[in-house]
């Protein structure tokens, strides 16, 4: 096994090995279930030991996860133990005769669908190497007959980012590849506007900077340990737009089911009438999903999650049902069984929902009620609602701030001084760094980690050179990492952790995502140039900018004043500033920077009718965003 050695990682404490030895009390480990189900019907393993790109680099070690073979270690809560063992069982799996499932090539699962004349495929992983990899492993196995159509069951990108990679299997270019209505709108949105700091965050909550291991990343709760890759994209060319439509797609009758606003904005459900197979996509999992996501992104809409789980039990029970697929697990095989699951996963949702509400309209505060809130145990002793992902905490926050906001309702919360300037008068208040640390390592040694995190936290904001007190709660994230039943709380932990010993590693940006944002639309471009817009540099700056894209046939009319840049579409002005023209992935180069206008001038990639020096103005008033921006450091 590979050295997984963190820099300056410590064994777990006796407080530690103490919290998770009560799982161990609480909750049935020798209820093996989900282990028979996880290898039900296992055709191969994966076929390769190391997952390369074009360039030869390495985007899936597949022997990274042996550890998880051994038995559950003190610095690793054993029930998300299970759980990683489970995400980690890998390979080509038949689900029922004509139905296949690959796991453990990428954070999600492809499903791949027999026809007379192909092969459907639902869902395409998060990368263009991972859904090769799925192909290649179909085709060992089963018939090489050509993809004849997609479907993409919601809109984040791990399941659309290797759409490029299945299209090379497919048998024209132009095969039916068919989402829920605005799938395209909604994944641009999330992953162009604040693509920066979500995949930032990202590597907190994915823990793509630690190494896997004991003392590292597990898994991820809802897959195994992250790959890497290359993120695309294709715009559907078939929508979704019925609550409730039928659809046959190369011979096979799907009766699809809307269900917006739920774990993604744009999200469906599907029953195979030939196969007897639903697909509910994530809004089903075998752990608690997030309601609020902590990499950050809309809150869900709890309710509509409950209800697109309770259509799916009454729309599709009425048949019969040999297996339940999901997006992040393996499949549940019996009609009872299925039902039971999906019962348990809505009446999760539900209670959280409700209780959370209720106690709100009680005046709890919204940390309040996530320390006060407990599920029952008929819920909580369920394995497959265990909290790998989300969590009852975070989840709970969530809904209070879905309706009611951040703000407490306490006047002391109303204009709060940032983390900085408030740390600094803490420390003060405390009577100094030196006597906050060391009544912080009383209270460490005492095993109080989640205070320890908290009042710490102030002495690094107010002094981020202090190495002291930066190691205290680095030992103190390691200490409540190793605790976390969630694999994204464990992540985040053991992130902050290693970030406060050894600093932001600048070599290791997050994953790339260009393949994707090339494909985006001309008009969710110049929505992100107005987001890119310093407002207080471009005070008293007025100018219009025409620009004609070339290769889409397309005008927009720029237009600066106020220090807000808007746009139209079409030229609508005959005396512009400046006039463009340009293509598109030019366009896209010049607008994040990566492209000077003098450089594209001379290579003639733009021509522009005009002051130059006026293009380079504006230009000089977008801000470019810094990828690794600092977290647990000011």
């Amino acid at each position: 096994m590979k050295n997984t050695k963190l820099p300056q990682s410590l064994p777990a404490t006796d407080f530690t090995k103490k919290a998770n030895e009560e799982f161990y009390e609480y909750l049935n480990f020798d209820d093996r279930q989900d282990y028979e189900d996880a290898y039900k019907n296992h055709i191969s393993p994966l076929h390769f030991k190391k997952l390369k790109n074009d360039s030869g680099k390495v985007v899936w070690d597949t022997e990274k996860v042996e550890f998880l073979k051994e038995s559950s270690s003190e610095t690793v809560n054993p029930s998300l133990w299970r759980n990683s063992q489970l995400q980690s069982i890998s390979g080509l799996f038949k689900v029922v005769d004509g139905v296949y499932q690959v796991r453990g090539v990428s954070l999600s699962t492809t499903v791949l669908i027999e026809t007379e004349n192909g092969v459907i495929v639902c869902d395409t992983l998060k990368s263009v190497e991972s859904a090769k990899a799925a192909m290649d492993l179909y085709y060992k196995h089963r018939p090489k007959k050509p993809v004849t159509a997609i479907i993409l069951s919601q809109s984040h990108s791990d399941h659309f980012g290797g759409i490029q990679g299945i299209l090379e299997y497919a048998e024209h270019k132009d095969i039916p590849i068919i989402a829920p209505q605005y799938l395209a709108e909604e994944a641009i949105s999330e992953y162009v506007m604040l693509g920066s700091v979500m995949k930032r965050r990202g590597q907190y909550q994915f823990g793509s900077l630690l190494p896997a291991g004991p003392k590292g990343v597990v898994s991820q709760g809802i897959g195994p340990v992250g790959t890497d890759g290359m993120n695309s994209f294709e715009v559907p060319n078939i929508e979704i737009e019925n609550k409730v439509q039928i659809l046959e797609v190369d011979g096979l009758t799907f009766q699809f089911l809307l269900t917006p606003n739920t774990e993604a904005p744009a999200e469906m459900h599907f029953f195979i009438e030939e196969y007897k197979v639903i697909f509910a996509s994530e809004n089903v999992n075998k752990t608690m999903h997030q309601i609020y996501t902590v990499r950050g992104a809309k809150t869900r809409d709890t309710l509509k999650w409950v209800d697109a789980i309770d259509k799916t039990i009454d729309l599709f029970g009425q048949y019969e049902v040999d297996a339940l697929l999901m997006a992040h697990a393996w499949p549940v095989w019996g009609k009872d069984q299925i039902i039971k699951h999906l019962k348990l996963q809505r009446d999760l949702y539900k209670y959280m929902h409700d209780q959370t509400v209720r106690l709100a309209n009680h005046g709890y505060t919204m940390d309040e009620i996530a320390e006060t809130i407990q599920l029952p145990d008929t819920l909580n002793q369920y394995w497959g609602n265990r909290g790998y992902y989300g969590t009852l905490k975070h989840n709970v926050k969530g809904i209070y701030n879905f309706y009611l906001g951040y703000y407490s309702g306490h006047p002391s919360d109303l204009d709060p001084l940032p983390q900085i300037e408030a740390g600094k008068k803490y420390v003060e208040f405390m009577g100094g760094a030196a006597n906050v640390i060391q009544k912080a390592k009383v209270d460490y040694e005492n095993g109080e980690y989640r205070w320890v995190a908290q009042v710490m936290k102030n002495v690094v904001m107010a002094d981020p050179d202090n190495i002291e007190a930066k190691n205290l709660l680095a030992d103190t994230f390691e200490q409540l990492g190793y605790q976390s039943e969630s694999a994204n709380w464990r992540n985040i932990y053991l992130v902050g952790a290693l970030e406060l010993r050894s600093g932001v590693n600048k070599d290791r940006l997050p994953y790339d995502s260009s393949m994707l944002f090339n494909n985006i639309p001309v008009e969710e471009f110049l929505t992100l140039l107005a987001v890119k817009l310093n407002g207080l540099k471009a005070d008293g700056h007025k100018m219009v900018i025409q620009i004609e894209v070339s290769d889409t046939d397309e005008d927009f009319t720029l237009n600066l004043e106020n220090s807000v840049l808007s746009y139209k579409v079409g030229k609508l002005t005959n005396n512009p500033d400046i006039s463009l023209t340009v293509e598109k992935s030019t366009l896209y180069e010049i607008g994040e920077g990566r492209l000077s206008s003098e450089q594209a001038v001379s290579e003639e990639r733009l021509v522009i009718s005009g002051d130059q020096n006026k293009f380079d103005e504006f230009l000089s008033l977008l801000d470019q965003f810094d990828p690794l921006v600092n977290i647990v450091t000011p």
